[in-house]
């Protein structure tokens, strides 16, 4: 099974102005940083004494030919060169790679609906081959704020979620009650459905579809005041979808509407396994012009 088509339309697909929670315009026309607005300097100091212990855990999958990667996309291809002297020599790569392979995070830019980008900027006039013009991933400089881990399959004693199991606000916010933590404004949430796991032991199940984040997760997005939301799946929506709702229904309510950020198969199994689930959260996108996304490799401090 390939995973749905963001161009497939229903006569079920709302239109724009029902897809819920705006930002539009709520820090000027020509904003292009989005919910990046809500993070202050208090934020980044409050988060930055959240690090007790000083263990540093990486989140980020695998780069490379066999890495995880939505299956209508061409996979990285990496080559190694070598010149070397008479005494002294030199190792370099060389890679193609999708701006959306492994861990990576989508740039305001990346979601359109109805031939608009965040903020009301027109495709025709910003999206070429070239590059990007507007919203672009040099947009986002670095994110530096308040992680909270919400491990669902960790807080229900098992493996994984299930394929195409549906994640509801109410789902989210036991979890958070579990673990006893709140989120709030300027926070990243990261979510752990233990669907990464399937990655190393069954690749064509990992790529059939995931359990993932229901639309209606965006208003609960919207109300807490996150600045980016992420998994340990492809998506961080639920695939293959929610009937009478167009796939990938989390993508034009956060990013394109409220201008938020979705970070994509993250590695969240070390820092599960840490059972900590407040921490500093880092992670900054190669500054690629004119790009829709980068590759990433969060850090959680804690």
């Amino acid at each position: 099974m390939r995973y749905p088509s963001t161009m497939s339309r229903s006569p079920e697909v709302p239109p724009a102005e029902d897809y819920g929670p705006s930002n539009w315009g709520r820090w000027g026309p020509d904003d292009q940083r989005g919910t990046l607005n809500l993070i202050g300097p208090g934020h980044v100091l409050a988060a930055a004494r959240l690090v007790r212990r000083g263990v540093v855990v990486t989140l980020g999958a695998p780069l490379g030919p066999d890495g995880p990667i939505a299956p209508q996309r061409d996979r990285t291809w990496h080559t190694v060169r070598y010149r070397h002297g008479p005494l002294t020599g030199v190792a370099e790569d060389v890679l193609t790679v999708n701006s959306h392979a492994g861990t990576h995070i989508d740039a305001l830019s990346h979601a359109l609906l109805d031939r608009r980008m965040y903020n009301g900027f027109e495709v025709s006039e910003h999206v070429a081959s070239a590059g990007i013009t507007r919203n672009a991933i040099t947009s986002v400089g670095a994110i530096v704020a308040r992680g909270v881990l919400l491990d669902l399959a960790g807080s229900r004693g098992v493996d994984h979620l299930g394929l195409g199991e549906v994640i509801g606000p109410a789902d989210l916010d036991d979890c958070a009650r579990h673990h006893g933590v709140a989120l709030g404004e300027g926070d990243v949430c990261l979510v752990r459905t233990g669907w990464y796991r399937i990655f190393e032991s069954d690749r064509a199940l990992f790529d059939e579809g995931e359990p993932g984040l229901s639309y209606r997760c965006a208003e609960w997005f919207h109300r807490l005041g996150l600045v980016a939301i992420g998994a340990d799946t492809c998506a961080v929506d639920v695939l293959p979808g929610e009937p009478g709702v167009r796939p990938y229904g989390l993508h034009p309510r956060i990013i394109n509407q409220q201008g938020g950020y979705l970070i994509e198969y993250l590695d969240l199994e070390a820092l599960a396994a840490e059972r900590t689930y407040e921490f500093l959260f880092v992670a900054s996108p190669l500054r690629i012009t004119g790009a829709a996304g980068s590759p990433v490799n969060p850090v959680a401090i804690l």
